[in-house]
């Protein structure tokens, strides 16, 4: 059986990606730019820790279940897509939140 080149550190990249795209939502909501579903600072800071972690764990997982190489690249934009994609779903299920 023919080994398979995998991703290096799939998790690290996609988490650091997570860790970026949270700092700089942190200090959007600062600078007072905010989704309409927050309610408070605390409730804004745990939902935007959310936000940003579950798109660095999925595709985290892709990339290193993936049988080819992820380059960084690839990473980063699967990063933005399913960013965006988790974000419009937050918001859409907004008003079935208590």
């Amino acid at each position: 059986m023919a080994e398979t080149e995998r991703t290096n550190a799939p998790y690290l990249k996609a988490l650091t990606c997570s860790a970026i795209v949270f700092v700089l939502a942190i200090g959007a909501y600062f600078l007072g730019y905010t989704l309409p579903s927050f309610t408070s600072a605390s409730d804004a800071a745990s939902r935007l820790f959310g936000l940003a972690l579950v798109p660095g764990l999925i595709v985290g997982l892709f990339a290193k279940k993936s049988p080819k190489p992820w380059p960084l690249w690839l990473i980063i934009g699967g990063f933005v897509v399913v960013l965006i994609a988790v974000t419009v779903i937050h918001e859409m299920t907004a008003s079935m939140r208590v």
